[in-house]
């Protein structure tokens, strides 16, 4: 064979460039393009064979943040979390696509971690992981989204982590268009914060719920647990002015119920008296309540006012030596001896005698 022989090449160039040609047509129509893969992630196969094409895909274009994400899902999809975690890299220069990649980050560190024993140590170790991924997400609610925003509040709770739920609560809410709904996330953060023991918050935000609901019985209660965080403080007078107000013009019985109890316990029987008789107002048929309510008037130093009330209970209960004997002594404090005389009469026409210097209720 001749040197010109053994230099002439086996295959020419148009044959070459042919085959070539064909390889590219069947590698276009077996494997999916870069822009495939990012654009309908769904419908790609999740085996070894995609996993590998897209390395060399994410290889091939690291900047790609979408086609990452791709990868890094598909990895997870197979249960591969350290890989994929690996697989996240450097966050991308860009704001919005850093932010996606995060929260991904923490799905696949939560992921990780629910895969793993209950109680071992390996899986506390991994839950610590995501309660600090959790943490270092407050502030990028409008990011984020409202939806994720409710799963973070969730997952805060998951993780033992009530005074981060409440904060979380509070992104919710920032990002509440409708005021009902406003309000609904400030009430689960003042819960919340009172869980994790921060009382004066609780406070403030279920003051801040009620001012922002437009529902009255919604507000009332956002009223309520406000008050009881106060009172739980030990600052009831504090608790009963907050609920003064509306509890003079509310319809709500439980509302002014509430209110009367901490002006009550707090001392202030004038104003235990006034709401009294707004509660009797409210509930006209509740024999016990106007019992009550004689009690806060001669607390208040009103016998008239408490006389007023016991006519009616005597016209109910005319055979009630207790409720006879009270009116006959209220009567003679009230100032009026013909009252007290009626019944002090009616008692000893029974052979009933009082039993005690002062009224009982």
């Amino acid at each position: 064979m001749s040197a010109a022989d053994r230099t002439r090449p086996v295959f020419g160039a148009p044959l070459l460039l042919g085959f070539a040609f064909m390889m590219g047509v069947v590698s276009t129509v077996v494997f999916p393009t870069a822009r495939e893969f990012a654009e309908a992630p769904a419908k790609q196969p999740v085996d070894a064979y995609s996993i590998a094409y897209l390395r060399v895909l994410t290889r091939a274009n690291p900047r790609d943040a979408q086609l990452r994400a791709v990868y890094v899902r598909q990895l997870a999809a197979l249960g591969r979390w350290d890989e994929a975690l690996a697989a996240l890299g450097a966050a991308p220069a860009d704001p919005k696509a850093a932010l996606s990649m995060r929260t991904l980050r923490l799905d696949l560190l939560l992921a990780r971690a629910r895969a793993m024993s209950e109680g071992s140590a390996s899986r506390a170790a991994a839950l610590e992981g995501v309660h600090h991924e959790v943490r270092a997400m407050l502030g990028d609610a409008r990011g984020i989204g409202r939806d994720r925003v409710r799963d973070l509040v969730g997952l805060s709770l998951e993780l033992e982590d009530p005074s981060l739920a409440a904060r979380y609560c509070v992104e919710l809410a920032e990002l509440e268009t409708e005021p009902l709904s406003r309000a609904e996330a400030l009430g689960e953060a003042g819960k919340w914060f009172r869980a994790s023991g921060d009382g004066a918050r609780a406070a403030e935000l279920q003051r801040r719920a009620a001012e922002t609901s437009p529902d009255p019985a919604r507000k009332s209660r956002h009223m309520m647990a406000a008050a009881d965080t106060l009172e739980a403080m030990e600052r009831p007078c504090e608790a009963a002015a907050l609920l003064a107000h509306d509890a003079g013009v509310s319809s709500d019985r439980a509302f002014v119920q509430r209110a009367t109890a901490l002006m009550t316990s707090c001392g202030r029987a004038r104003d235990a008296k006034i709401l009294g008789r707004h509660l009797v107002a409210v509930a006209p048929d509740d024999k016990a309540e106007r019992r009550a309510q004689v009690r806060r008037e001669l607390a208040a130093g009103d016998p008239a006012g408490a006389l007023a009330l016991l006519g009616p209970l005597v016209k109910s209960h005319p055979n009630d030596l207790e409720l006879r004997e009270t009116t006959a002594r209220v009567a003679e404090w009230a100032g009026h001896p013909y009252i007290a005389l009626e019944h002090w009469v009616w008692l000893i026409s029974r052979g009933k005698h009082s039993r005690s210097p002062q009224p009982e209720l």
